[in-house]
């Protein structure tokens, strides 16, 4: 999908003139709120009530439609029954309004009646050239310019501009968010709920507000997405801007459809891929409300780190040992600090305090006052230290002496400081906040908000140096190879040789195989090939050829290659009788290596996705996978690989040599390639196994699955 032009995106968040179509004078009523709104906030464009019952509203002219206004109207709020929404939509093409956002509910969320309506007024708004945000939305506040166009409570009270920025699917649990975020202090410069999508997308809507000067972090919600390639885009854009996206996506247990064919169809869950891709393009995911809130106010306070080495100082000990097992659970580092911080500490820090990381001053502190500020200061000038946290428990009687000495330490750091202040006095997080402190409720909340700033920080200076990509020209034999494919178009499975032959075009190593439709073929394949060979069934229709009991391995003698021929094509007829068999597959056994599956599958929300993990005919038990939108990177695909819980077995372990990482990673290109040269024609592939041999010998295909849609 097309992103939106921003002129078209700068008049529905910028407008100089907005109508209100179904105005009323009510301000309890949907259609009365956003008037009190703009009227209360002091709005500096022009209001105009649309409304054929009334001559004014609200001491305001009142018109009988869009089209009767003289003079331009940028946004329209549509606020009518979803049966005359059709009609001022079309009334608001005539006059020539660039946008509109709907309020009404009514559509495609409420069955097939509902979509063929929305679907209309989507489609008389794209023929007129107007962008749609909704219908069934709250609509949105874009509180820099005033501009809230919304009936949500959001709107009520105080809506000071701030360097947060939250999009929502839901306006409910949206709301909920800013209400709850103002309590702690956070200040959104704007709040916009994405409603049904009939024009307007999530992806849209947060890379308008994301380009926004004065935005510090953008905060989102979803529950799915209609273009998850637009999202991507948007998320380079965040990384290139230095603006971090912390996106709660729910979802987690629900698995997406299952592609039974394929393994990494299988294991491409919803929610796996949308974990994947976000780690990949540095959107940061927190694990419920809180954690989003705390990340928001940690990016709108804290600048980035340098690195992920935590420096902790704390009044308790047991605070201390609980923040540092939390930062190794998460991927901080809690370096021991250096022989000369840790010498000056002993200057300042009571001898039954603690001075390597972390830092226990205890609660000697409150009877020297300079003692918080010296430790925290020694902590921050430590090389091995590139943000810190500082806990604290209570302390009503001191919260003055304790907010003075962290305001002093916070104006000379040029690291990133965060407070942890359990059951803090009310007006001490006020005046934190007030300096620029970023101060959280709990231990562990802090330490995962440090982990934030450190992990969006790491992808920024990755994107600044990256290495290599799986995009570019395919090779001569893969587009070769691909042009064949499309002159037999799918839906269809490529049988092993086809298969084999299209990776081996893209660079992929495989193994020596020949296919045979006698005994006495597969006696003379199996001396060609020479060594150990293996006899596997040849059939689209069976791609699990081991569960068929179609499979027989480890084979030395030619003359074994018959009467496996005739075991694995009986047994494959036996149990599948309604299968094509097409006689059988004589390959060379390769035995060295660590077991390997790569896939590629086309993901609804994010097109083609790559798959690494470990395993081999495992992989769907042991579930240790990682995925990543194509084109990969190197760094990205290396990322994936390291990312894996069993990755320590390819460097190594109980004598084994370390694999061939950069082989394994060769691979992955090369299957995001085509699945990029593809663009869509293969809807899934699976390498499994790949054997990755000791550093130096390559990467070989065993067997391998290629799906082809009808796509591409």
């Amino acid at each position: 999908m097309t992103p939106p032009p921003a002129a078209a995106l700068e008049r529905f968040f910028r407008p100089r003139a907005i109508a209100i179509v179904g105005a009323s004078d009510d301000f309890t009523k949907i259609s009365g709120r956003p008037l009190k709104f703009l009227l209360d906030k002091g709005y500096a464009g022009q209001i105009h009530p649309v409304n054929p019952k009334y001559a004014a509203v609200a001491g305001l002219r009142c018109y009988p439609s869009v089209s009767a206004i003289p003079g331009p109207v940028d946004l329209a709020i549509v606020a009518v029954p979803a049966r005359a929404v059709l009609a001022a939509i079309e009334d608001c093409v005539a006059k020539g309004a660039p946008a509109a956002v709907v309020f009404s509910s009514g559509f495609g969320e409420m069955g097939d009646e509902g979509r063929a309506l929305e679907a209309a007024v989507a489609a008389a708004a794209r023929r007129g050239g107007l962008r749609l945000c909704g219908p069934n939305t709250l609509g949105f506040m874009n509180t820099f310019d005033r501009v809230l166009a919304t009936f949500s409570q959001a709107g009520d009270g105080d809506t000071p501009p701030g360097p947060v920025a939250f999009v929502t699917q839901s306006g409910a649990f949206g709301t909920a968010m800013v209400a709850l975020g103002r309590r702690e202090g956070l200040a959104f410069g704007y709040f916009v709920n994405s409603g049904n999508e009939a024009d307007l997308g999530f992806a849209d809507l947060l890379g308008w507000v994301l380009e926004d000067r004065r935005v510090k972090v953008v905060a989102g919600y979803i529950e799915g997405l209609r273009d998850g390639r637009r999202l991507l885009d948007v998320a380079d854009r965040a990384l290139e801007l230095g603006t971090p996206l912390v996106i709660a996506k729910v979802g987690r247990l629900t698995a997406g459809a299952r592609a039974a064919a394929s393994h990494t169809g299988a294991l491409a869950g919803s929610d796996r891929v949308y974990a994947g891709v976000f780690r990949q393009k540095g959107i940061l995911r927190p694990s419920d409300e809180e954690a989003l809130l705390d990340l928001a106010a940690a990016f709108s306070l804290c600048r980035l780190p340098a690195g992920r080495g935590l420096g902790l100082v704390t009044q308790s000990g047991g605070a201390g040992v609980l923040m540092a097992d939390r930062a190794e659970e998460v991927g901080l580092a809690v370096p021991e600090l250096s022989a000369e911080t840790q010498a000056a500490l002993r200057g300042v820090v009571p001898p039954f305090g603690a001075v390597r990381n972390p830092v226990d001053i205890t609660a000697q502190f409150i009877a020297e006052p300079a003692l918080l500020r010296s430790a925290l200061e020694l902590v921050l000038r430590d090389p091995g230290v590139d943000l810190a946290i500082f806990y604290l428990g209570l302390m009503e009687r001191f919260a003055d002496q304790v907010v003075a000495n962290l305001r002093d330490v916070h104006a000379g750091a040029t690291k990133p400081l965060l407070v942890a202040w359990a059951a803090a006095p009310e007006g001490a997080r006020r005046a934190l906040r007030e300096a620029g402190i970023c101060v959280l409720p709990t231990a562990t909340r802090a330490v995962d908000a440090a982990h934030g700033l450190a992990a969006f920080a790491e992808h920024r200076r990755r994107r600044a140096a990256p290495v290599g990509d799986g995009g570019g020209t395919p090779p001569a034999a893969g587009a070769a190879a691909l042009a064949r494919l499309r002159a037999a178009p799918g839906p269809r499975t490529l049988g092993a040789v086809e298969a084999c032959e299209l990776l081996a075009a893209y660079g992929v190593g495989v193994a020596r195989l020949r296919r045979v439709t006698s005994g006495a073929a597969a006696a003379a394949a199996a001396r060609a090939l020479g060594g150990p060979f293996a006899v596997k069934v040849d059939s689209s229709a069976i791609p699990h050829k081991t569960e068929a009991d179609a499979v027989r391995v480890g084979l030395r003698d030619p003359a074994a290659a018959g009467p496996a021929y005739d075991e694995v094509t009986a047994n494959a007829r036996r149990r599948h009788p309604e299968a094509p068999i097409d006689g059988a597959i004589v390959q060379e056994m390769v035995t060295d290596g660590v077991e390997v599956v790569v896939g590629l599958v086309q993901d609804p929300q994010f097109g083609p996705v790559v798959m690494v993990g470990l395993g081999g005919v495992l992989v769907e038990a042991l579930e240790d996978v990682a995925f990543g939108a194509a084109p990969l990177t190197r760094d990205e695909a290396r990322r994936m690989v390291e990312g894996l819980r069993g990755a320590r077995v390819l460097g190594g372990v109980r004598g084994r040599p370390p694999a061939d990482l950069e082989a394994l990673l060769d691979v992955l290109l090369a299957v995001s390639r085509l699945g990029v040269d593809a663009a869509g024609a293969v809807t899934a592939l699976d390498i499994n196994p790949l054997l990755v041999r000791a550093r130096g010998g390559g990467a070989v295909a065993v067997d391998a699955l290629v799906v082809l849609g009808g796509a591409g």
